[in-house]
């Protein structure tokens, strides 16, 4: 059994009804239908990405998941953003899953692999010329199921997250597997400063650090790593290089009865803590409801904090393991 899932632009962009869930494309195995495979993936497996409440913009958000029985499985979420992020995060989707898929070195070296497309991506972008002012953030989990072992790639605050729960009467923990990429992170400040050319790292007088040229007021990032962001790269010390994080699944099941892996957008984590995230989620045996809750929950509080009048799009992944 099974199942390829993958976001695709809104066929009416911005036109998209708020909250409205993104177009999408499932594919099964030949002799199987989509909506089987569907039905069994979501035994294990919810998601979901919501438009925000920005009228004049689409949703720039965008995921893929694969997930093949007894073999692997792939998630990824993407945050795109100026001008063309929505472009830039379908596109860096497409590239980035099918080559890392194809390559024959993904099972032996999964981070090695999955460093290569990274950037091997960043140079298709480049190329493809209108991603000067345009970005997109990647989280990638690769699930190696004969082994048991998770690989985390990740540029940008698109983040992940591990639950786990030791017995019926302890409490769920959170374990981040990956850290938000802010330019004010002492490694980031220190390598975007010694970069050929130099960037700066200027606090904007309100709740974030930006990444800007040595010459200019721009781009004004407030991440340090990103897909995309040409001009970023180019003159303010931006990098497509991911951190990896290897998780051993068997040496955590030794402690813990229960684990599971959440991979959200900065549209949940604006709001929502990470231990906040799993204790939501938790409280479903249903994974869609779980995610659809926690979808829900960022929402509202999107639309507390700015008097109804302005959220981010909102995309969650989440994964009994």
């Amino acid at each position: 059994k099974a199942l390829y899932v993958t976001s695709v632009t809104d066929r009416d962009l911005q036109g998209r009804q708020s909250f409205a869930e993104k177009d999408r494309v499932v594919l099964a195995p030949p002799g199987f239908e989509e909506k089987e495979m569907e039905a069994w993936a979501r035994q294990s497996v919810g998601y979901g990405c919501k438009k925000g409440l920005k009228p004049e913009s689409p949703n720039q958000d965008s995921f893929s998941l694969v997930v093949v029985e007894n073999d692997f499985a792939m998630y990824g979420v993407y945050d795109g953003h100026g001008p063309a992020g929505h472009d830039c995060s379908d596109l860096s989707l497409r590239k980035l899953g099918s080559a890392f898929l194809n390559d024959p070195d993904r099972e032996r070296d999964p981070g090695a692999v999955l460093t290569k497309v990274f950037l091997d991506t960043q140079e298709i972008l480049i190329k493809q010329g209108n991603f000067d002012t345009s970005g997109t953030t990647c989280t990638i989990v690769y699930h190696d199921k004969k082994l048991d072992r998770l690989t985390i790639a990740h540029v940008g605050d698109s983040r992940s997250v591990l639950g786990k729960k030791k017995d019926e009467s302890s409490p769920w923990e959170s374990l981040e597997l990956t850290t938000d990429h802010k330019p004010d992170l002492p490694k980031e400040k220190a390598r975007i400063e010694n970069a050929n050319p130099p960037g700066r790292v200027v606090f904007d007088g309100y709740y974030n650090h930006r990444v800007f040229a040595l010459n200019g007021m721009y781009p004004g990032l407030n991440m340090s790593r990103a897909l995309g962001d040409v001009i970023a790269h180019k003159e303010a010390g931006l990098t497509a290089e991911p951190d990896i994080c290897v998780i051993d699944l068997k040496a955590e099941r030794e402690k813990y009865a229960k684990l599971m892996l959440l991979i959200c957008t900065d549209g949940v984590w604006e709001f929502i803590l990470s231990q906040e995230a799993i204790n939501m989620v938790q409280k479903f045996t249903d994974c869609q409801q779980a995610v659809d809750r926690l979808m829900k929950e960022s929402w509202d509080r999107w639309m507390k904090d700015s008097d109804n009048e302005i959220t981010d799009d909102i995309t969650a992944v989440m994964v009994y393991l």
